[in-house]
């Protein structure tokens, strides 16, 4: 029993990678989508995007890395393309938006 328990896990896992793999293969082309961006960065979605962006034509999500608070940014037409990346020293704290 435990080892078919096992077996299934790994099967998963295996079908898992394949399925982030053929995402990455579509990302060729050069441009980053949100659905790529979704299934492979760890993320924080936001409520809000930094000012200069317009909320009615885009989205944003968040990381964290090397002490900065990196902000994507994403079009809401479409594939949901990406549009900019914003980065913020934490010195100061998380942004605000």
């Amino acid at each position: 029993m435990k080892l078919t328990v096992f077996h299934s896990l790994s099967l998963a896992a295996l079908i898992s990678v394949g399925a982030v793999a053929v995402k990455a293969d579509e990302a060729m082309d050069g441009r980053m989508t949100y659905e790529l961006f979704e299934h492979t960065v760890e993320h924080a979605d936001l409520a809000g995007c930094p000012p200069e962006f317009d909320p009615d034509t885009q989205f944003c999500r968040m990381t964290l890395a090397d002490k900065r608070a990196h902000v994507f940014v994403f079009g809401l037409e479409g594939d949901q393309p990406l549009q900019a990346v914003k980065s913020y020293e934490l010195s100061e704290g998380l942004p605000a938006f």
